[in-house]
């Protein structure tokens, strides 16, 4: 089966894996903070702003916590999103207002959001989509002039820019996902920027038991000088939901293969795109704009056909899916009856097809002859 996420990982990781082993400490140490580092350094920001989790889920349950929703508020989010953003909202009882996308390259748009603002808006939500920047000088200024939070889902945008400035650093806080299917994988793990300092250091007490950071003993002081190193005391309600060594050493080597395996899938983007652009059938994602810059994470068609298309493609040992399916479809939500018309156009036209790193030209050869072959036979 030619998948269409797929992690590349070998013997560089596990030789970093190797040298945590011997460290005798898999906990959460040196090798986490060398990966928050050298993410900063990627995204051309300060690592004082970052820290990491478990999870990008994690990171948007956190949110929650962090800008304290409560039951008066409301955050608006795009339908399409992943699940978790809505369970992070409704978690806290807050009232999470849908907003409909742009049908072609499935982002929201500052006009999708401005029609829902109230004056209960707490947040905006906004993801991403595939790694493909959302116009957020449009949307920073709408939601700067009604004072509200912005929050970036960039789970699947590493490395994605927009007009200079990376992806998940634009509003108040931002998240990345690092798991199984991700660009770059460390098993499971996230990172979390946040533009205020403040919260950086609330962040990393809720993520540790409430622990206070500023002191960094957690639950042994005795490397600070106290003569009762076993007491300790917390500031808040917390968990245990940080990143440990081994994530983050996997992370530090992904790091270094990351621009390679971007140029990679940008080429298999590329490819996809000059290969399919002459079926009329077909519609495929947008240009990138000026100014934008894409992680490649998902690459998309839209057909009326698209159910057949996936079920052909299944068949001939090719696995395609469509991600997200909108939140108003989710029955758990019970917003069954909301008019999101470009969402449910996406919903029943798109189609993500395989696009990672570790795809053979052969592999592409074969997508790309098997979506001919279906349009010959069935369109």
């Amino acid at each position: 089966m030619i998948n269409i996420f797929q992690p590349c990982l070998g013997k560089d990781e596990l030789a970093a894996i190797k040298k945590v082993f011997k460290s005798n400490w898999i906990g959460k140490g040196e090798f986490v903070t060398e990966f928050e580092r050298s993410f900063a350094q990627h995204v051309n920001c300060s690592p004082e702003n970052f820290t990491t989790t478990t999870s990008c889920s994690e990171a948007i349950f956190l949110a929650s916590e962090l800008f304290n929703y409560n039951s008066q508020d409301e955050v608006i989010v795009p339908s399409i999103s992943f699940v978790a953003v809505g369970n992070s909202i409704l978690a806290k009882n807050a009232k999470m207002i849908l907003c409909d996308v742009d049908p072609y390259t499935l982002n929201v748009r500052a006009e999708d959001i401005e029609s829902r603002i109230t004056s209960k808006t707490k947040a905006v939500i906004v993801t991403h989509y595939g790694g493909f920047p959302c116009d957020m000088d449009s949307i920073m200024d709408l939601c700067r002039g009604h004072n509200i939070i912005v929050i970036e889902d960039s789970a699947c945008a590493t490395k994605s820019f927009y007009k200079g400035k990376a992806c998940g650093t634009i509003g108040d806080m931002g998240m990345w996902s690092f798991g199984a299917m991700k660009v770059i994988c460390t098993g499971d793990g996230g990172v979390i920027y946040l533009k205020s300092k403040e919260l950086v250091e609330a962040a990393k007490e809720l993520l540790y038991h409430g622990f206070p950071n500023k002191q960094k003993s957690g639950m042994d002081s005795s490397n600070a000088g106290n003569d009762n190193w076993w007491e300790y005391s917390v500031n808040r309600i917390g968990r245990r939901a940080f990143l440990n060594n081994i994530a983050g050493a996997m992370g530090v080597v992904q790091l270094n293969k990351l621009d390679g395996f971007l140029l990679r899938k940008k080429e298999i983007y590329e490819r996809y795109c000059r290969e399919l652009s002459e079926y009329n059938w077909l519609t495929l994602p947008p240009e990138l704009r000026e100014g934008y810059v894409s992680s490649y994470y998902f690459f998309w068609i839209q057909l009326e056909q698209r159910d057949e298309l996936a079920r052909f493609l299944r068949e001939q040992g090719v696995y395609s899916t469509f991600r997200y399916w909108p939140l108003h479809k989710v029955k758990h939500f019970q917003q069954e009856e909301a008019y999101l018309p470009n969402s449910d156009f996406a919903s029943a036209r798109t189609l993500n097809i395989p696009l990672h790193q570790a795809l053979s030209d052969d592999d592409v050869s074969r997508v790309i002859e098997l979506i001919k072959k279906f349009g010959t036979r069935y369109i």
